[in-house]
């Protein structure tokens, strides 16, 4: 964004997306954002982010959500974004709750 409050990019970042469902799962768990935001945020991502056929995220998609290429987390970097934040869904949700 710049400083007069334009938008400079307006792709969309897999690692942001992944971000956003971790904390959206965890607001959700504790009470101070609906369950429903956290399941649309899911599915949205599912659908545009996620390969269907063989796995992992695409990185980049255009604000019309097409996909710029099929890259997936080039060497050397890994899909951390995604499993940390599935892992911290999964441990938002559990009767024990969140892992610290």
């Amino acid at each position: 964004m710049a400083p007069s409050g334009r938008i400079i990019d307006c792709d969309k970042y897999y690692w942001v997306m992944a971000e956003a469902i971790g904390a959206s799962s965890l607001l959700a768990a504790s009470g101070c954002n609906p369950l429903h935001l956290y399941r649309d945020l899911f599915a949205y991502c599912w659908t545009y982010f996620v390969d269907q056929q063989r796995g992992g995220w695409y990185q980049l998609l255009s604000p019309c959500n097409r996909r710029y290429s099929n890259i997936k987390s080039p060497p050397p970097k890994t899909d951390y974004h995604p499993v940390t934040n599935c892992h911290i869904a999964l441990t938002s949700f559990s009767p024990s709750g969140p892992a610290e």
